[in-house]
């Protein structure tokens, strides 16, 4: 026979027990989880710091600004020029990232080959690597002189005198940049202007593409 009288207590017991739930508290598993845009590598005082060491070309700037290979803001300076290029009837997303891509390699590859540290002794092992990732950033970063220039051609045309001496003031404006950028953080004093030449080109052809 069961014994149906210590069955109904034991379900009267477990009625008046206090449910246990899971309860997470500042100590918790998920506080230690990072903001998901530093996870996506968004991280927004480095896009201002890098900005605004293009806009104020004589800024003092800090010899490690190169560590991080920051590339939301690039790709979003890319997305605003090609959307300014569409509002003024030109339609030239695949022109700028296809430029842009084949820019990066060909300049990294470049750098590559100019960078202290194929030939490093033991005292230079501590210099910045040249890959495409800080490669783009920089470029990306200090297109923000076209990328103001395409927004003018929403209002007017540039292909008179006047958009041909903003068009060359923009580019001299990149290369200045973008050269005092790569020569303090990849440590390549010597080599400024053959830093400057290709970089002068591959901003030149941006140009070309905002004004025609």
């Amino acid at each position: 026979m069961f014994n149906l009288g210590g069955m109904m207590q034991s379900m009267a017991g477990n009625s008046t027990s206090p449910e246990v739930t899971p309860s997470l508290d500042k100590s918790g598993i998920f506080d230690d989880e990072p903001p998901l845009l530093e996870e996506l590598g968004v991280n927004f005082p480095h896009i201002w710091t890098k900005t605004s060491a293009v806009m104020v070309p004589m800024k003092q700037i800090d010899s490690h600004i190169l560590d991080d290979t920051d590339l939301a803001g690039p790709l979003l300076f890319c997305l605003i020029q090609g959307f300014c290029l569409m509002f003024s009837g030109k339609l030239h997303f695949g022109y700028l990232f296809g430029f842009g891509a084949v820019g990066c390699i060909f300049i990294t590859t470049v750098f590559s080959l100019m960078h202290p540290t194929r030939n490093a002794n033991a005292q230079q092992q501590n210099l910045v690597s040249v890959d495409i990732y800080r490669v783009f950033s920089v470029l990306g970063y200090c297109l923000l002189p076209i990328v103001l220039l395409s927004a003018l051609t929403i209002l007017v045309s540039l292909k008179g005198t006047v958009g041909l001496f903003l068009s060359i003031l923009s580019i001299l404006w990149c290369t200045f940049s973008a050269t005092r950028l790569f020569v303090m953080g990849f440590s390549m004093q010597d080599q400024r202007f053959l830093i400057a030449y290709p970089v002068f080109l591959l901003y030149a052809c941006f140009a070309l593409i905002t004004i025609f």
